[in-house]
């Protein structure tokens, strides 16, 4: 019953080997400066919409100089809501006010934002440059 005939040996067939052969394409010049051109106008549309941009709302620069005034109305806020020794208290019992490391700390944070306020004033109105040449290196080959 039931003997189990051996497979069938596999043959590989390899195609008899050619020579190589080789391509070359060949890419006018026109056809990279016609390029050259397109990015030359995709560049000179997206400048006018990232002017309007800087019309609404500013520069990266105005908008970081908008976020460090924040920062000292901030700093500003929370150095005058804190509570002020009583003096009288102060005298008669000898303790010291425990607001006055609190105060310090809050004047500290208050000096630093406005130093960072005035170097981000600096800054306002810089525009970043354009990233695309008038005309790319590779639009000029001739190879």
């Amino acid at each position: 019953m039931g003997g189990s005939k051996p497979a069938p040996a596999s043959q590989v067939i390899m195609p008899a080997p050619t020579a190589p052969q080789m391509f070359r394409s060949v890419t006018p010049v026109e056809s990279y400066q016609d390029l050259a051109g397109v990015m030359k106008r995709t560049e000179e549309e997206t400048a006018k919409l990232q002017e309007q941009r800087y019309q609404e709302v500013g520069t990266s620069a105005d908008i970081g100089a908008r976020q460090k005034g924040i920062g000292v109305r901030e700093a500003a806020s929370y150095l005058a809501s804190i509570p002020g020794g009583d003096k009288y208290v102060e005298q008669l019992t000898g303790k010291t006010d425990m607001y006055k490391p609190v105060e310090q700390a809050a004047q500290a944070q208050l000096t630093e934002a406005q130093k960072e306020y005035a170097e981000a004033l600096k800054k306002v109105g810089d525009k970043p440059k354009a990233t695309i040449s008038e005309t790319p290196s590779w639009a000029q080959r001739t190879v």
